[in-house]
């Protein structure tokens, strides 16, 4: 489930019903709060939820799943349909088109001398589109690969240019805290993070110390910024440094 902004209903108790069930899709770590529409699905069944990007193939990882809020009611998918013979094929078909159109993707670019890095491959469970993530330095004039991809798998293909954090999130990992990445999580929006929140902190200043996976400094510096403000007003000096460390 995504992070929480707040809002009035901030505070309210835990409630626990039949019609709300928690869904893990592929490897992602987060579980997605589905709807039931008053049918009972057990832990590890099988099912097909109609998301924003069209029916993915899911297992229900959580039955039943809490519920804070009424916005968490509103925003929760609903479950289709139980996975049939049928679902379980096309989402073998699916997961060996990912694999397989990463591979080619990374092929072309070699051939075709692009820029790019493949991050991720997402094909549609009905196998008419495709998601290609990729990060570069620059932009990329990636028209001819579209059409070789589109060719190859006779699909729509899309194509996201993604950054360093972005990718991270994407892929996933293990922080130097030992804990799930924050940005594969609950983080969704990525402040500004500097150098001097570092300093702030007495941390040291090796790169390998306070960057994260994706290269760029941790997410984390943040987190406790606005208290150590507060309490060591004297280290915002001006004439430290600010770098922005923002991270598209």
């Amino acid at each position: 489930m995504s992070g929480c902004s707040g809002c009035s209903f901030k505070g309210m108790s835990t409630a626990v019903e039949d019609t709300f069930v928690g869904v893990r899709f592929r490897d992602e770590t987060n579980l997605t709060l589905c709807g039931t529409g008053g049918r009972i699905f057990a832990r590890g069944e099988r099912v097909i939820v109609d998301l924003e990007s069209g029916p993915a193939f899911g297992h229900v990882e959580q039955s039943p799943m809490p519920v804070f809020k009424p916005c968490q009611k509103s925003s929760a998918r609903p479950i289709l349909r139980p996975a049939d013979e049928e679902d379980f094929a096309a989402f073998d078909r699916q997961a060996a088109s990912q694999i397989e159109g990463k591979h080619f993707a990374q092929e072309r670019s070699r051939a075709l001398k692009l820029d790019l890095k493949i991050s991720r491959v997402d094909f549609a469970l009905s196998g008419k589109k495709a998601t290609f993530y990729f990060t570069s330095e620059g932009r990329i004039d990636f028209r001819q690969l579209v059409r070789d991809l589109s060719a190859r798998f006779s699909v729509k293909v899309k194509m996201i240019q993604v950054g360093a954090r972005d990718e991270a999130a994407l892929l996933g990992g293990i922080g130097v805290c030992g804990r799930t990445l924050c940005c594969s999580t609950w983080l969704k929006d990525f402040r500004p993070i500097s150098i001097q929140m570092a300093k702030r902190q007495n941390l040291s200043l090796n790169p390998s110390k306070i960057s994260g996976q994706c290269g760029r400094l941790l997410c984390c510096l943040a987190y406790e910024d606005d208290q150590y403000k507060t309490q060591n007003p004297e280290r915002r000096s001006p004439t430290v440094p600010n770098y922005d460390d923002t991270g598209a």
